[in-house]
């Protein structure tokens, strides 16, 4: 029973100030109805689905209750927040105990707690109240000092009285405030929840992380131990291997020379070659042009010819029309003769009449004879002259045929054997190219010979640099902390990846801060070796002195080269 007295403490997080309960007893009687007064702040506005329960103190969610009633709703049609509301519980479903300590709780419809009591129990009341007494008839005796040591006590209850009440006001006060603050706080929890969460989903990620980072160290450390093993056992092979690429890179490179060497002879024989055929050639084509300008000649002379021969047919065309008029003049004389004949048989006849004038005509018509017979016979010998003429004309015509046709064949032979010796001259600069991709081809392979042995080289001091900071990596982890240290995860994660990339940087190519060119003196920061190699190669170098030729064309390049075997 004793135990009633000090109830408890509610933890605060479960205090809230939006609904405030009022004039909560310290314990109610167990058989009897229970009546609980609230007021609800301006904060807060309630509705039909909110409900009071009672709570055994130490509930940790809202189903924890013992019993509940519903709000009643007809309270809420004045307006006024600020005025006391009930809330009547049955006395048949209260707890029955006088152990526990309870508390109401005001829940609403989204099931948040709104508002929270002081703690209270259920007891039996043992001290009788001295009003319902039946010792109320009596008469009590006291005296003045008494009375007035009362009235005193009484003032001075009075005021401790209206003091806690002024300090209940401030109290209820600052509960509000509180409240409100409360309401802040919930709403700043709530987002350092969300905020929490994700830092957890994070931890997980950084956690998994971690497992991943760590299983791929243990990884590393096994395939360190298998590199560890191949640099052992191809170390020998290594040193081998350079022994037999040494002797076989020495007998590739005295073959290529000696390949070079012929090469360069059976160049130097097909320029000789090509110059004599250069030559011929020269020789051929002015022949061709001469007989060219001859055939040329001979087309204009065969034309003079034709035009020629087309006067000389014309002439015969026309000598052959004079040639038929004296024909029918020849005919016509004889007609003439004829008739001559017959006048002179009339003459003869008519002697008496007509002589002298008879005499006369005959001696015309027989002088018009021979002037006609004259003008046949030149005409025919003309007509012959003509057709001999003709026939000589018909035979050099016949010649020149002959001779043209005799040209075009030796022009027709001349660029079939000219055609030919083109045809070798670009088999020759065919093989000239040739020879000379052969030459730059067995350049390149010495080239790519030495850049291999360069680079074997180079992996040998990298495989060395890379087994040396494996040791390093190797002895970090070893120092590393142990695992029942205390360490931020974030902290040991930006650490161990910071490791990792630093050991992986390590086991790359290592990079120099400033390195220089060999052939041309060019110096680069913050470049790889095998760019180094890369720039180098680039370069246009003579295999004898050593000279930088970038600006050189690759004829003058060869020319170079060749110059130093001369």
């Amino acid at each position: 029973m004793d135990s009633c007295a000090k109830p408890p403490e509610t933890p605060s997080s479960l205090i809230f100030s939006q609904v405030v309960f009022i004039d909560i007893p310290h314990s109610y009687p167990p058989a009897a109805p229970l009546t609980c007064c609230y007021t609800v702040t301006a904060a807060f506005q309630p509705s039909n689905k909110d409900w009071v329960g009672i709570f055994r103190v130490g509930w940790s969610k809202t189903r924890d209750y013992h019993t509940f009633v519903w709000v009643d709703s007809s309270q809420d049609g004045t307006g006024h927040q600020s005025e006391i509301r009930q809330a009547v519980f049955n006395d048949y479903y209260l707890p029955k105990d006088e152990i526990e300590f309870y508390q109401f709780c005001y829940v609403d419809g989204a099931g948040q707690v709104r508002g929270a009591s002081t703690p209270f129990c259920f007891r039996k009341s043992v001290e009788q109240n001295t009003e319902s007494s039946p010792d109320d008839n009596l008469l009590v005796v006291t005296t003045q000092e008494q009375l007035e040591q009362n009235t005193r006590e009484k003032d001075t209850l009075q005021k401790e009285l209206t003091h806690l009440m002024e300090e209940n006001e401030t109290l209820k006060k600052g509960l509000e405030k509180e409240g409100e603050e409360s309401a802040s706080l919930k709403r700043q929890k709530e987002q350092k929840e969300k905020e929490n969460s994700q830092l957890v989903e994070e931890l997980g990620q950084i956690k998994k992380e971690n497992e991943n980072l760590k299983s791929t160290s243990e990884q590393q450390m096994k395939e360190m131990e298998r590199l560890k093993e191949l640099l052992r056992e191809t170390a020998a092979e290594q040193e081998e291997h350079r022994a037999s690429l040494t002797t076989a890179l020495k007998e590739q490179e005295e073959q290529a020379q000696m390949k070079i060497k012929q090469l360069r002879a059976q160049q130097a024989e097909l320029k000789a070659r090509l110059e004599a055929q250069s030559q011929e050639m020269d020789a051929l084509n002015f022949k061709f042009k001469n007989e060219e300008r001859e055939l040329f000649q001979m087309k204009d002379c065969v034309q003079l010819l034709k035009s020629d021969f087309q006067i000389s047919e014309e002439e015969k065309e026309g000598l052959s029309a004079e040639l038929q008029r004296l024909q029918s003049l020849a005919c016509n004389m004889d007609d003439m003769m004829r008739k001559s004949q017959e006048l002179c048989s009339r003459l003869s006849q008519q002697e008496s009449c007509q002589s002298e004038n008879l005499k006369a005509r005959c001696q015309a018509l027989a002088a018009q004879l021979t002037d006609a017979q004259a003008e046949l016979a030149a005409a025919k010998e003309q007509s012959k002259s003509a057709e001999r003429s003709a026939e000589q004309l018909k035979e050099e015509l016949e010649q020149v045929k002959e001779k043209l046709a005799d040209v075009v064949s030796s022009y027709e032979k001349a660029q079939q054997k000219s055609g030919k010796q083109e045809a070798e001259l670009r088999e020759a600069c065919v093989a000239i190219t040739d020879n000379a991709a052969l030459i730059e081809e067995k350049e390149r392979l010495i080239a790519i010979l030495s850049n291999e042995k360069r680079e074997l080289a180079q992996q040998n001091q990298d495989l060395i640099s890379d087994v040396e900071e494996l040791h390093r990596i190797c002895a970090e982890l070893q120092t590393a902390p142990p695992a029942g240290t205390t360490e931020d995860p974030a902290d040991q994660h930006h650490r161990e990846t910071s490791e990792q990339s630093e050991g992986l940087c390590a086991v790359r190519s290592p990079v120099e801060e400033f390195v220089m060119c060999r052939h041309c003196q060019a110096s680069f920061s913050f470049i790889t070796q095998v760019e180094l190699e890369q720039h180098e190669q680039s370069h246009r170098i003579c295999p004898f002195c050593q000279m930088v030729c970038d600006d050189m064309d690759q004829s003058v390049f060869e020319d170079h080269v060749y110059s130093h075997e001369l």
